[in-house]
Formats: C-alpha cells, sequence, structure tokens
C-alpha cells in the first residue's frame, strides 16, 4: 500500500511539472524565427513576411495561389495562357528572372531595390539545390527557404508556405484539397498494383526520366527509345505545339492510343508544378478508361476555382481537353 501511495505521488508530481514548467522539457525546440526548411537548412525567419521572390515559376505560382500580393514579380514574362490565371492587377508585375540547376537569370539589383523578406526555392530537396539556395541567401542577403516541390510533399509545403506568409488557414485548406485528390488517387492505383506498370512513350524535349515522379504515381514507366517496331508503347504523349503535326507519323506505325499532354495555363505533367496534380488524374483517365472513377473536367474546374479563382467556362475546358483524352 505504501508502495501505490508513493507512485501516486510520483505521477501527480510529474503531471504537475509537465502543467507548471512544458518549456523544460522542450529546450530543442527551436526559437519563433528559426525554421529548419526541407533541405535541413536552419533559416533564419522574418516575424513578418509581405514580399517574397521565388527563384522558379512554379514557386512562384505557389506563393500566389496562396497569397497574390506578396508576388514581387514574374520568374519570365506572362503568356497569354499564364496571364489567364492570373489576376488583371498583376499582370503589370516586373520579370525577375529564374535562378535554378537550369538558367540563372535572377536580376539581383532589381530585386535588391525591391527588398524582398523572404527568398522561396521551390525545387527537389537535393544538395544542389541547397546549395543554389545558398548562393542565393548569400548573393542577396535575404533568408531563402528550400521547399521541397514533389508531388506528394505538396501538402507540406503549402502548410509552411502558408504559416510563413501569415495564411495558415488558406495554406492548410489548400493542403487538404491535394491530400484528399493524392490518396484517392493513390487508393485507385492500389487496385492496379498486380499489374505490370504500363509502357508509354513521351514526345518531348525533356531528357529521359524527366516525368519519372509522376509516371510512377501512376503506375506507368517511360520507354525513351522507340524504333517505330513492337514492341510498341501503350500511350503515346505528345507535348503540345511540338511540332506542326505530331500525330500522322505515329498514325502511320498503326498506333491508336496517342493523347496530346495537356498544357493550360501549365503543362500538366511539368515536375514541381502544382498542376501536376491534375496531370496525374488525367494519366489515370487516359491509363484507364473504363475504370477511372472520376471526372476530369470537374476536378480541373475545382482546382481552377480553388487555387486561381478563375470561373472555368464549359468552352475554354473544351479547348484545354481538346486531344487529350481522345484516341485516333
Amino acid at each position: 500500500m505504501h508502495k501505490d501511495v508513493s507512485l501516486w505521488q510520483v505521477l501527480i508530481l510529474l503531471l504537475l511539472f509537465l502543467l507548471l514548467f512544458p518549456k523544460v522539457l522542450s529546450v530543442s525546440t527551436l526559437p519563433a524565427d528559426l525554421l529548419v526548411d526541407h533541405g535541413d537548412r536552419l533559416v533564419e525567419i522574418p516575424g513578418i513576411v509581405r514580399k517574397i521572390y521565388a527563384t522558379t515559376e512554379m514557386g512562384t505560382f505557389l506563393a500566389y495561389a496562396l497569397e497574390p500580393d506578396c508576388i514581387l514579380g514574374w520568374n519570365r514574362g506572362l503568356s497569354p495562357e499564364l496571364g489567364f490565371a492570373v489576376q488583371p492587377q498583376y499582370h503589370a508585375l516586373p520579370t525577375l528572372g529564374t535562378w535554378d540547376e537550369t538558367y540563372q537569370t535572377m536580376r539581383v539589383s532589381d530585386l535588391q531595390l525591391l527588398a524582398p523578406d523572404l527568398i522561396i526555392h521551390y525545387a527537389p530537396a537535393d544538395e544542389i539545390n541547397r546549395q543554389l539556395a545558398d548562393e542565393v541567401q548569400e548573393m542577396l542577403g535575404v533568408p531563402t527557404v528550400l521547399l521541397d516541390n514533389s508531388l506528394t510533399s505538396l501538402p507540406d509545403a503549402l502548410c509552411l508556405l502558408g504559416r510563413l506568409l501569415g495564411k495558415e488557414l488558406r495554406g492548410h485548406a489548400l493542403a487538404t484539397f491535394v491530400q484528399n485528390h493524392l490518396e484517392k488517387l493513390a487508393s485507385f492505383q492500389a487496385l492496379h498494383s498486380s499489374f505490370q506498370p504500363i509502357p508509354v512513350h513521351i514526345v518531348s524535349p525533356r531528357e529521359p526520366g524527366h516525368f519519372d515522379e509522376l509516371l510512377a504515381l501512376a503506375g506507368m514507366v517511360e520507354m525513351p527509345v522507340w524504333n517505330n517496331e513492337p514492341p510498341l508503347p501503350d500511350l503515346v504523349l505528345i507535348m503540345p505545339h511540338l511540332i506542326a503535326d505530331p500525330y500522322r507519323e505515329i498514325e502511320k506505325d498503326g498506333h491508336k492510343r496517342i493523347y496530346q499532354i495537356p498544357s493550360f495555363p501549365l503543362n500538366w505533367l511539368e515536375p514541381g508544378s502544382i498542376f501536376s496534380l491534375l496531370g496525374l488524374e488525367w494519366l489515370h483517365s487516359i491509363a484507364y478508361p473504363t475504370t477511372y472513377p472520376g471526372e476530369l473536367d470537374k476536378t480541373y474546374a475545382a482546382f481552377m476555382e480553388v487555387f486561381f479563382q478563375i470561373d472555368v467556362t464549359p468552352e475554354l475546358l473544351a479547348w484545354t481537353l481538346r486531344r487529350s483524352g481522345i484516341s485516333f
């Protein structure tokens, strides 16, 4: 009995300790102004973030979806397609360039005059991009956060960027939208997990392997070399506007499952793009046309409304999806 009383006393004292002195047990918790980004870099964050520059176009649109007013400029001039997704009052923002593995056109002097509070480097969380983020931070003297741009990390990226911009509720709402779609698509894909990956050939200027993440999530594998001889790929995906008539030559080989990759307002298969969420669903819709349970047109319309407050008309919907789900 005495031992039982002593045990209860210890438990009560421990509970009081936790209630009265919670910070004693959280000595490893970082101060509010420090953040460990997706590249495991420790970044000092300003108290209030009102103005940001994103080093990549995908990062700029990620930030725009959360808080358009925070955007200082675009990475390249807005094409008519991109302009459609952007409210008119933001069209005249300056072009500030890009800083990634391929393009390093960032306009340093212009950015210094604009004095961003924070730099967002939305890119693969690998060693190359950790170094690029460090370079930008040193060059501009502005805290630079590396956000993982993989599709599976998109919900976390939205939540983290939403917190940095003071838009926690919107960040969580968008993250929930994405997570629900990813879970739905993963459940559908699990039904086909016993099948071999579907071989696809992509007519694109991109190097083989560029689309691997999205193809793997869709249960597909790229056939980078195809000599117009059997075995034929199950699907041929063609980047729009790549050549004048990309279908005729392929049709001569007797191939019928030819699809144009949707690209409005940006390419749906581009890695690191928030539009790749639509791309994954589109791949399911063409790979499993008889069992795919979704409605791509409704998903696309909902996505544009949720992320960009854009009402997609039936005419625009038909134009966007033309040849993207039609067999030849």
